[in-house]
């Protein structure tokens, strides 16, 4: 569900680069596509977003786990590798890994 004007925001792909859209759709419903590169993102503003995204957990807002249909799968930040081939073996839910305070 996406609210008209909404805004899409994707940052990951699955090897291919193409990306194809009904162009009708996206006009009638005003909705805007952005690429995201995480990395060249700054600090402090992952830092809010990660406070904002919790928040927003915490309140009910965001389901997230098992009950929601989203399983979360947590790797420490020395299993990354296994983290890696989990998303690679197609894993349902979200894949985390905890990195630790930053």
């Amino acid at each position: 569900m996406l609210a008209f004007g909404g805004t899409v925001v994707y940052y990951s792909n699955d090897g291919g680069n193409t990306l194809t859209l009904p162009v009708f759709d996206q006009f009638v419903t005003g909705t805007r596509w952005q690429g995201l590169l995480v990395y060249a993102v700054p600090p402090k503003a992952k830092a809010q977003a990660v406070a904002d995204l919790t928040a927003a957990v915490e309140a009910g807002a965001l389901r997230v786990g098992e009950e929601a249909g989203l399983p979360l799968h947590r790797y420490p930040l020395e299993k990354t590798a296994e983290a890696q081939r989990a998303v690679q073996d197609g894993t349902i839910g979200r894949v985390l890994v905890d990195v630790g305070d930053f």
